[in-house]
């Protein structure tokens, strides 16, 4: 088989296996992947920026907004103006927040141990080379695009 139609074949593998991990997340963990990643990062950061959380859980700004304004209406953050610069928005969670944090915590950690069964540290390790390597190619591929007509 050819190394284009191999090619063809892993992407649309690795995107039905990223949409059904992410089925299977939200069924066992109780969050969807974007809501748990900002949650999560709250968890371990304390408070945070919104531009320096959307960085890091890799949203855009305005997916990021909706998800945190939604989380607010929840009672599991709150959100102020940074005093020293008022251009930026601080996020922190909420007692609240952090009780759905703690009890969320083990059963993530259950998906993960279960997700990864049949896999050694070896497997691991060259699976996550493979995706860098991948997303190195992505990253330049978008970078060389031609300019559109």
């Amino acid at each position: 088989m050819p190394k284009q139609q191999q090619g063809l074949q892993v992407i649309q593998h690795m995107g039905l296996t990223y949409r059904v991990m992410q089925s299977a997340f939200s069924s066992r963990v109780g969050h969807a992947l974007p809501r748990w990643r900002i949650l999560l990062a709250l968890h371990e950061c304390g408070q945070c920026s919104q531009k320096h959380l959307a960085e890091r859980c890799r949203l855009d700004p305005a997916s990021l907004t909706r998800q945190l304004q939604a989380m607010q209406k929840l009672g599991w953050i709150s959100r102020a103006v940074d005093p020293q610069d008022n251009r930026l928005t601080n996020a922190r969670l909420t007692p609240a927040g952090q009780a759905v944090v703690n009890e969320a915590l083990p059963r993530r950690a259950a998906f993960f141990e279960e997700s990864l069964k049949g896999l050694s540290g070896t497997d691991i390790d060259t699976l996550n080379r493979v995706l860098s390597v991948l997303e190195q190619n992505f990253l330049h591929a978008a970078a060389d695009k031609p300019p559109q007509a």
